[in-house]
């Protein structure tokens, strides 16, 4: 099954960059000589659900803002006119040239801009609909910007992970320990994630109150199963049941190094809700940031 509603969460990508904020006139303006660099996050998706794509930024000086106007909207009300600034990251870059290649073929990314508002969605995307990500597969990217060097990255696909329902309870307890169990793969790493549904969150909430059954594991992909630990709480919650959707994300060791092993340094971990490496390249030369690849399965039982 797929894990498209929860996977989406994970992978709106936070790039960080050298910027500068508005300072009283009463401080000294900081200048420096500074060579802008290439920023690069890369995701190839093995969920039919979720498009593969490739953000392309660059490092800002220090005396650059951290968005642009790129225009206004005015909007007419009881005889009131109002308008409104849409913004963009200063650093976007829409005029890269990006490819995918894979068995000898190459298959262009295409920039696709945002509608205002939703400033994270700049990015290149395979406008065709040819790209279809297979599992173990060697992937490579090509992104030439003019004025930088080129970038190049290679990873290879994970396999597609399958969780075994038939070993899963229909129906779990925060009070007690329970197992997920997925079809073993060779190696690798992979994510075990849990998160409470419902149609009305605060009911959701105010159920389980301290005792929220929600997970985040990293996990060896070779061992096949994990035993969720009960737990003990203060507030024991209400005998209410709820949808809980299990999901398990592999990746490709790039993702890995990057998004986990890298964890402790400067920015969230936006997988994890903790550290990952900053300033740092993995799968790919030329620019900071990562080319990785995931694949996601998901599937959905009773907490109570």
């Amino acid at each position: 099954m797929s894990f498209s509603k929860y996977i989406q969460l994970f992978i709106s990508v936070y790039i960080i960059f050298l910027t500068a904020c508005e300072v009283d006139n009463n401080w000294e303006k900081i200048e420096a000589d500074y060579n802008p660099e290439l920023i690069v996050f890369g995701l190839i998706s093995l969920d039919p659900e979720i498009d593969s794509f490739v953000k392309v930024y660059r490092t800002l000086e220090l005396s650059e803002e951290s968005e642009i106007v790129i225009n206004n909207d005015t909007i007419e009300s009881d005889g009131n006119i109002y308008i409104f600034s849409n913004y963009e990251p200063a650093g976007l870059i829409k005029n890269a040239e990006v490819s995918i290649i894979s068995n000898g073929n190459s298959i262009p990314f295409n920039f696709v801009s945002s509608r205002p508002y939703e400033r994270e969605k700049n990015y290149y995307l395979d406008t065709l609909g040819t790209f279809t990500p297979q599992p173990g597969t060697i992937y490579s990217l090509n992104v030439t910007v003019p004025g930088y060097p080129s970038v190049k990255g290679e990873l290879l696909s994970p396999e597609i992970p399958v969780l075994i329902d038939s070993l899963i309870q229909d129906t779990i307890s925060i009070k007690r320990d329970y197992d997920i169990v997925w079809e073993k793969l060779n190696n690798g790493k992979g994510i075990l994630t849990g998160r409470l549904g419902g149609e009305k969150d605060g009911e959701v909430s105010d159920s389980f109150i301290d005792c929220n059954p929600n997970l985040d594991r990293v996990v060896d992909i070779q061992d096949g199963s994990y035993t969720v630990v009960a737990k003990i709480c203060d507030d024991a919650p209400l005998d209410i049941m709820f949808p809980f959707k299990i999901g398990l994300i592999t990746m490709d060791d790039n993702y890995y190094q990057y998004f986990i092993k890298g964890e402790g340094s400067k920015y969230n971990n936006f997988l994890l809700g903790s550290e990952t490496t900053a300033g740092y390249s993995v799968g790919i030369e030329g620019a900071l940031g990562v080319f990785g690849s995931i694949a996601s399965t998901m599937t959905t039982v009773i907490i109570k």
